[in-house]
């Protein structure tokens, strides 16, 4: 291991970091308020930071960053993300630990959307911005944005764009790395863009409409009111905010080929229909489920709820427009397996991810046909190519790898005084990064009363759902560290 490369990567992530938190402090200055040096300290922080880093990895030549290079330097810049995009929180004096605040900003960035802030509206627009914009620069990915911009680091950029980006993949998708990481930011700014601009048409204001666009976009469920989306009492712009969440939990090289060959025959991705149908299947159980028990007597409201809340949590936003947590529980149960689909792999999306889940399904399906027909050949197709054998192999350990971790989770949460369902809810929705649980950590409770051990472990389910487990994990085995 040449710590030496990884300190060069992460003092560019520092810088970044720093950046990005002058878009928060226009906001600062515009509203002349006291998070104007908070923002300031934090920004010298933070280019202090990448100064030392700079330095110690100065001599270095990016070229040769190896394998375990990568996945260290990937896995450690959302540590340092995290702990400086928190020193703002900490610094003001809106969290009452460190360690709340770095909760709160691993949630951010990787787009959870889990809060501990109990008084969100009293936090300067400041502030509250930057705690949107954590969601909005995780989304796409640190890195993959460091990628798109800094063209002149001279690093191997596959190796880091493989390691950061959430999903498998069957294919390449473009030759050319920090070309398609460009291309992918183009489209993640282009719909941010729309939305902002459907949302103030709809009468929002740009604080309000930006804040919850970066959330929906990157699927993060962070909002600048207490009670989220319910604020507005909008069916509009819950609609408007559901199309967001379901367009960003599609893989973005499908809408990058749709746009590149100027067609829509790129969506129809056997994913993207795997996807659209556990959408269409799980509305319509909670909608007849809402009507039945009189929840609501309204078939339009019934399904504005359940359409929305159905794309909040497969999308693993988190948005909340009413307290899903008091529904029954086909209800619940149904938001707890979406929970775990997730969204399709290459999006902004948590979760297992569909595209595994459905070759699971076809693998299953392939090798009962074999038990009955012994002698038959049966081939796993995904969008018409043969699926090899060995990713079937991997998608298969990764889904007993993500129930293991889930379970041993579920008993840590437990041992710090959760109920099941708790437990069972808040591992869940931190680990596929969903946002909001059930019981003791539900919609209208979050994660304040949380105890510490708990909002730790809390802290690296976020980390291992949004590096899908093997970049985090790797970090705890010793080849990593042999230099």
């Amino acid at each position: 291991m040449r710590f030496s490369i990884v300190a060069r990567i992460l003092s560019v992530i520092a810088f970044t970091i720093g950046i990005s938190m002058f878009f928060a402090l226009g906001f600062a200055v515009y509203d002349g308020t006291s998070d104007i040096n908070i923002l300031l300290e934090t920004i010298l922080i933070c280019l202090a930071t990448s100064a030392v880093l700079y330095i110690w990895g100065r001599r270095e030549n990016l070229s040769d960053c190896g394998p375990r290079e990568a996945v260290c330097a990937v896995a450690l810049s959302w540590i340092v993300a995290t702990v400086l995009g928190g020193l703002p929180f900490y610094i003001g004096g809106y969290v009452p630990t460190f360690l709340d605040a770095c909760f709160e900003t691993m949630s951010g960035f990787t787009t959870t959307g889990s809060s501990i802030m109990t008084t969100i509206e009293a936090m300067p627009r400041g502030i509250a911005m930057w705690r949107n914009e954590t969601m909005f620069l995780g989304g796409m990915g640190i890195v993959v944005l460091v990628i798109a911009i800094m063209p002149f680091l001279g690093l191997n950029t596959a190796r880091l764009f493989k390691a950061e980006s959430p999903g498998p993949s069957l294919e390449k998708t473009s030759p050319r790395v920090k070309e398609m990481a460009s291309s992918l930011w183009k489209i993640y700014v282009g719909v941010t863009i729309v939305g902002i601009l459907s949302l103030m048409a709809l009468g929002l204001n740009f604080f309000e409409a930006t804040t919850h666009v970066f959330a929906a976009v990157s699927t993060g469920g962070f909002s600048p009111h207490n009670a989220s989306t319910a604020y507005f009492a909008s069916p509009a712009v819950d609609f408007c905010l559901a199309f967001l969440m379901l367009f960003c939990s599609l893989n973005f090289s499908v809408h990058f080929f749709a746009l590149k060959n100027r067609s829509l025959k790129a969506y129809k991705d056997s994913e993207c229909k795997f996807f659209f149908a556990v959408v269409a299947v799980a509305v319509a159980i909670v909608t007849v489920t809402l009507l039945l028990d009189k929840t609501y007597t309204s078939v339009f409201e019934a399904f504005h709820q359940a359409f929305f809340h159905v794309a909040s949590l497969i999308s693993t936003t988190g948005f909340v427009s009413a307290d899903y947590g008091q529904w029954s529980h086909v209800c619940l149960f149904t938001f707890l397996i979406v929970m775990m689909i997730g969204g399709c792999a290459g999006s902004t999306a948590g979760g297992i991810k569909c595209i595994r889940f459905q070759i699971a399904l076809k693998g299953t399906k392939a090798q009962l046909a074999n038990t009955m027909h012994p002698n038959a050949v049966y081939t796993v197709r995904q969008n018409g190519e043969p699926v090899r054998d060995d990713y079937l192999l991997s998608i298969a350990l990764f889904i007993v790898l993500y129930f293991v971790f889930w379970g041993i989770a579920i008993l840590f949460s437990c041992m710090c005084g959760n109920d099941i369902l708790s437990a069972m809810s808040a591992v869940t929705a931190t680990l596929s990064n969903v946002g909001p649980g059930m019981g003791q950590v539900g919609p209208i409770i979050n994660f304040a009363n949380q105890s510490a051990p708990a909002k730790f472990l809390y802290i690296v389910c976020m980390m291992a759902g949004r590096l899908e487990l093997y970049t985090m994990l790797v970090l705890f085995t010793r080849d990593l560290w042999k230099k």
